[in-house]
């Protein structure tokens, strides 16, 4: 899902008093702004919002030179970044799982949240959720929000957001429907549907094994309705465009682009229980002799200057409390401010991934 965009909010233009920047800007160490800052980003649309609308504005209000390159994927960027000198690098964009990584590999150091005033800005489901839970650390910022959200063909699906997943459960749209093909996102929606907490999937006796097998016979009714199960941006494209499926789910910026492409039939909403949230974060990478301007570039990023016209360029809402009519246009914009966003442990995904895996590929042979 990877792409980008930004988020703000707050008061803040970056030197910790609200009132302007500078090259000597001072916090109570004593730190100063360094004159360069290397910038390791994803490419493509998302470095040119980037740089139109964070970077340059931040290099006109500080005078620090941003010094970017840019990758194409999250095991590019860890390798690389695991592979420089420490110091290579001031700023990386981890998304949420590619961050669990880093900070398990030891890649990127701790924020220090007292640098980054407008940090309160940041909407409440990314305050709860943290990558290094019970580290007592936090070691990345949010920057904006894309969903797993659920995608409908208004010509053949009545009523108005907000659905319920248990309408992917419906016999009306067999054959008709069709859902991401992997295993860790059908069981998270799955649960979601089932109301259980994802990151936990205990059933009514309370525990995983009765809470997963409730999950997996949910995932196996719902197998013998699906036309095909979608693995990329593509294959969904091709399966809402020729009315193969007109329900199922789907990534926001592909239906995006489908309605600017003519398709006004084709909607995207998030479930009233919520969807699958993924994000692209800001984290310093281990070693930055820059750390105290590289906090100053995230909390400079977080002002909603920056988010009002960063988000709508990038296509994804922020992160943050910062809106107008554009972001609030943008299909993934959740009205409720983050309460139906919901975050997958990785940890979690890690110990049990295997067997979801295994299971999922029972179900689809009809061997489940």
């Amino acid at each position: 899902n990877g792409s980008g965009n930004g988020n703000g909010g707050g008061n803040g233009n970056g030197n910790g008093n609200g009132t302007g920047g500078g090259t000597t800007t001072q916090d109570g160490g004593g730190q100063e702004m360094a004159d360069t800052l290397q910038f390791y980003s994803w490419g493509g649309s998302t470095q040119e919002a980037l740089t139109k609308h964070l970077i340059e504005p931040f290099e006109e209000e500080y005078g620090v030179t941003v010094e970017q390159s840019s990758f194409s994927d999250q095991d590019t960027m860890l390798a690389n970044v695991r592979s420089s000198p420490e110091g290579s690098y001031d700023i990386i964009m981890p998304s949420l799982s590619g961050s669990y990584n880093a900070v398990q590999q030891d890649l990127v150091e701790p924020l220090r949240l007292d640098n980054v005033d407008t940090w309160s800005n940041v909407l409440s489901s990314f305050q709860d959720f943290n990558v290094a839970a019970g580290s007592g650390e936090r070691y990345v910022a949010p920057m904006y929000y894309g969903t797993v959200g659920m995608v409908y063909n208004s010509d053949e699906v009545s009523g108005s957001p907000p659905f319920s997943w248990d309408l992917t459960w419906d016999d009306a749209y067999s054959g008709a429907l069709t859902l991401e093909g992997f295993a860790f996102v059908r069981v998270f929606t799955t649960a979601l549907r089932l109301g259980m907490d994802p990151n936990k999937m205990e059933g009514d006796a309370g525990s995983y094994e009765e809470g997963v097998k409730q999950v997996y016979d949910a995932m196996a009714e719902q197998h013998d309705l699906v036309t095909k199960y979608w693995t990329s941006g593509q294959d969904q494209t091709t399966l809402y465009s020729n009315n193969t499926a007109v329900l199922g789910d789907g990534w926001s910026g592909r239906i995006l682009s489908l309605q600017e492409d003519g398709y006004d039939n084709l909607h995207y909403t998030i479930p009233e229980e919520g969807a699958y949230g993924w994000s692209d974060t800001f984290a310093i990478a281990k070693g930055s002799e820059h750390r105290y301007t590289a906090e100053k570039f995230i909390q400079f990023a977080y002002t909603p200057e920056v988010q009002e016209k960063l988000s709508p360029a990038l296509g994804y809402p922020p992160a943050t409390s910062a809106t107008n009519s554009d972001i609030e246009a943008l299909p993934d914009f959740d009205p409720t401010g983050g309460d139906r966003l919901v975050f997958q442990d990785q940890e979690f995904k890690g110990a049990h991934q295997e067997d979801w895996n295994d299971t999922f590929e029972q179900i689809k042979l009809g061997q489940y």
